[in-house]
């Protein structure tokens, strides 16, 4: 089985990669400034991730800011810290530590006042872009807190009910532990425990917070366990999607020293047994320097997702079960496309370059949206046949779909967010502001 890392979002992407045979030809659609009026949809409001972070950098200093999009000159309303959000992102949540305590607020994210402030002991912190130290049940009411500044010897997590205000748990381990998940109800937390055997190597494992004990048995893909039912995992993190109501996580990882990507599905059950999981291999070229452009996108009715790569040139539908945990041993990919992505390579300047956010699905299902080395691609669901590829000469970091599916919203840090028609390509429009580096957008409100 080949699974996670303590990493998101950023890993040792090295060697230059041969593409994939090329199946189809896509169509180019030219794209040219226009004086057309954006069709933003009246009161949308978009919030952006300002402060890009290239593989090697760091996170410090980044904050969310929301806007109207169709204003003539845009201005924040509101500004945000970076942190974990509810899954309808109604509150943002923030652990600042100081003088070895912490400061935890529940911010209202239309006003950017905090609902909640309370203290904890001991020095925790949450990084905005990652699952490493902190995680959040969906409804936000579970916080999961990794202590900072310890030995690889020792772990101790902090388990926060944020509606009461209050600690809940502190949980010592012995070892090196990172967060993974958390179930709605708080129950079980799933971690990462390195292994000292092989770099790179983890198991997957979940803790009864209830019943304060950490189940023994790793969490294992049965039906990819070797004869020695070795329960190892490897890869790194880079994008997630959440079931509604959080009952399953479904993370692609990359593992560039040995060329893998793979979705892993975890369920996310609050009576810990059984605790199980599932990966699927996903289509790689000769060498690993691509694999950083997946993406992956979730339906709305929770029953397929898709995988795409603008860079190797490929994108997968698979279907998926997010009814009883049981049924993700029957998810598999039930469709594949390859497509010529072009001289697509990664240049001394896109080395460092991660998406974020890369890929955006229609209201209707029927069309998906994502990034590549250049330019956003333009697929049609239901057969997963290319119908477009728009802005080819541009590097973006995230895609977006305004709510009315008229207006693309594709963001590139040094030039800031290009409103462009999602049917013909059509720039409508530059903003340079108020986001000075955009990385990608969170989320969008109407």
């Amino acid at each position: 089985m080949r699974k996670k890392s303590t990493l998101w979002l950023i890993g040792t992407l090295s060697a230059l990669l041969t593409l994939l045979a090329a199946c189809g030809t896509s169509t180019t659609t030219s794209n040219t400034t226009t004086s057309v009026a954006p069709t933003v949809p009246p009161g949308e409001n978009i919030y952006v991730l300002d402060g890009y972070s290239p593989v090697g950098g760091t996170s410090y200093g980044q904050q969310i800011v929301a806007f109207h999009p169709a204003s003539a000159k845009p201005t924040e309303f509101v500004s945000l810290p970076a942190g974990l959000s509810s899954q309808d992102h109604r509150r943002l949540y923030t652990a600042a530590p100081a003088n070895g305590q912490t400061t935890i607020s529940v911010i209202n994210t239309q006003s950017g006042s905090r609902t909640r402030t309370f203290v904890i002991p001991g020095a925790y912190s949450i990084n905005g872009t990652g699952y490493d130290s902190a995680v959040l049940s969906a409804s936000g009411q579970w916080l999961a807190l990794r202590r900072l500044g310890q030995s690889a010897t020792e772990t101790t997590i902090a388990i926060v009910d944020t509606q009461a205000g209050k600690l809940i748990r502190t949980i010592p381990l012995n070892g090196e532990y990172t967060l993974d998940a958390i179930s709605p109800g708080g129950n079980a937390l799933y971690l990462l425990q390195k292994l000292n055997d092989t770099p790179g190597h983890y198991y997957v494992r979940v803790y009864d917070v209830s019943g304060n004990t950490l189940v023994q048995s790793p969490i294992v893909d049965k039906t990819a366990l070797n004869p020695n039912g070795d329960p190892n995992m490897t890869g790194v993190g880079l994008a997630r999607q959440v079931s509604n109501g959080g009952t399953f996580a479904y993370t692609l990882y990359i593992d560039t020293r040995h060329n893998i990507a793979f979705v892993h599905e975890l369920p996310l059950n609050d009576q810990i047994n059984p605790p199980i999981a599932r990966c699927i291999d996903l289509p790689v070229g000769k060498s690993a320097d691509l694999l950083k452009y997946y993406t992956l996108s979730l339906s709305a009715d929770g029953g397929t997702l898709y995988a795409a790569n603008g860079a190797l040139g490929v994108v997968s539908s698979i279907s998926i079960t997010n009814g009883d945990p049981l049924g993700i041993f029957n998810d598999k990919i039930v469709k594949t496309t390859h497509f010529n992505p072009g001289n697509a390579s990664t240049s001394n300047g896109d080395q460092g370059r991660m998406l974020y956010n890369g890929s955006a699905l229609s209201s209707d299902q029927k069309t998906l949206y994502f990034a590549g080395t250049k330019g956003i691609w333009m697929v049609n669901t239901s057969d997963l046949s290319m119908r477009g590829h728009y802005l080819t000469r541009q590097a973006f970091t995230g895609v977006a779909l305004s709510g009315d599916n008229q207006t693309l919203y594709a963001v590139d840090p040094a030039n800031g967010i290009t409103l462009l028609s999602a049917s013909t390509g059509q720039t409508q429009k530059v903003i340079q502001g108020p986001a000075h580096t955009p990385w990608g957008i969170e989320w969008i409100t109407h």
